[in-house]
């Protein structure tokens, strides 16, 4: 088992980038001339090829759920299986499909979670989880989400060691804008399974920057270490996602290991 969340939870959360120095509804276009019109268009137009537009905090649980009708596939990889052992590789395969409304009601996010990659043992064993979450505003120009997190509702092989856990977590997105030019996501919450090789409780946290329109950045606690990671969706017309960290950065608990996980989403016809 990977002793770092799911993919979902490392998905990035694309965040609209604002006009650049200048309000909207405050101008009247019927009283620029051609050229200030123009002179407005490219200002927008620079603005937004400028500001990046996607974050994410990878290696927690985030506040926010898929989309309706938003499918997911992602594999996870470490090379140090239960924090233990060097050069131990290990992967998992997840899937996830986005259904109801987060903005209205209570998305729900059903993941299956493939742990047996090898060949010839390739879906023995497994584990079944649901997301539910909400969205909402604080205020301001952030974006927030809360979501639960259950966990091993249902297992086979191997994972039949498992108890079933909860997280609840709390994400909030703030765009870029004049006063801060980089996008940030924050996200804090609590789990049953978080400590100790996930057989404890505890608390996990992170920020998250968009560096740029195709990259990111991250910093994240999980229970009892520190995780690091960057993250790219430049490619596949951005639906796709690599993101690359490294787990007990400061080796706190003598669990250092390169972190890997890789996730494609898209929408399934059009979403109510």
């Amino acid at each position: 088992m990977l002793l770092f969340p799911a993919v979902p939870g490392t998905v990035a959360a694309q965040v609209p980038p604002p006009l650049p120095g200048i309000a909207a509804a405050e101008i009247d276009p019927s009283t620029l001339s051609d050229e200030e019109l123009l002179d407005l268009l490219n200002q927008l137009e620079r603005g937004r090829q400028r500001r990046p537009t996607r974050v994410s905090n990878f290696g927690v649980p985030s506040g926010f759920g898929l989309p309706s009708r938003v499918g997911f596939v992602g594999l996870a990889a470490t090379n140090k299986r239960d924090r233990r052992f060097e050069d131990d590789w290990d992967a998992s395969l997840v899937f996830g499909m986005g259904f109801g409304d987060a903005d209205r009601a209570i998305a729900v996010t059903p993941m299956v979670d493939i742990t047996s990659l090898t060949p010839y043992h390739i879906g023995e064993s497994g584990k079944i989880g649901v997301t539910l979450s909400r969205n909402f505003s604080f205020g301001g120009t952030w974006q927030g989400g809360v979501a639960l997190d259950l966990q091993n509702l249902v297992t086979w092989g191997d994972s039949n060691l498992l108890n079933p856990d909860a997280n609840l977590a709390v994400s909030g997105i703030r765009p870029a804008d004049e006063a801060f030019g980089l996008p940030m996501m924050l996200t804090f919450g609590y789990g049953s399974g978080i400590r100790d090789r996930g057989t404890e409780p505890g608390v996990f946290g992170g920020v998250g920057l968009g560096l740029s329109d195709r990259y990111g950045a991250s910093l994240s606690w999980y229970g009892d270490e520190w995780i690091g990671g960057v993250a790219t969706w430049g490619l596949a017309q951005r639906n796709l996602q690599i993101s690359l960290g490294v787990g007990d950065i400061t080796d706190r608990i003598s669990g250092r290991r390169l972190l890997v996980a890789v996730s494609f989403a898209r929408a399934f016809g059009r979403a109510p």
